[in-house]
């Protein structure tokens, strides 16, 4: 970087990239302890593996998958569509609200395209 700020300004605008792709990371953008792994798009990302061995919440995602039973998903909304029950965390600064919100209740235009081919996928079965 140029300068100190440069580099801020580029972990900002990757952020904010990383958002708008769906991929969250950290506990502010994933919440504490009352988010499922499948909730999060880990399987979608690849974070997954079903053939693995014991791992904490295996039995819980294990259900969800082969029940085909994702009911709900964390998303980035525009902060002036947030919901305040569902918030995860706001970043006002990038105007966005991460939130845990109920698949059917998801506008397919506020989503990634992979994450509504996957929401899509599932509702299909």
């Amino acid at each position: 970087p140029a300068s100190p700020d440069a580099g801020a300004e580029a972990a900002a605008a990757f952020r904010a990239h990383r958002l708008s792709l769906g991929i969250f990371e950290g506990v502010e953008e994933l919440g504490q302890d009352q988010i499922l792994w499948l909730e999060t798009n880990a399987q979608e990302l690849g974070g997954v593996d079903y053939d693995k061995g014991c791992y904490v919440g295996q039995e819980n995602t294990a259900r969800m998958h082969y029940r085909n039973k994702v009911s709900r998903r964390l998303v980035a909304v525009p902060l002036d569509q947030a919901d305040d029950k569902r918030q995860c965390a706001a970043l006002p600064d990038l105007g966005l609200s991460i939130e845990l919100r109920r698949v059917e209740g998801l506008d397919p235009a506020l989503l990634p395209d992979w994450l509504a081919a996957a929401i899509a996928g599932e509702a299909a079965v």
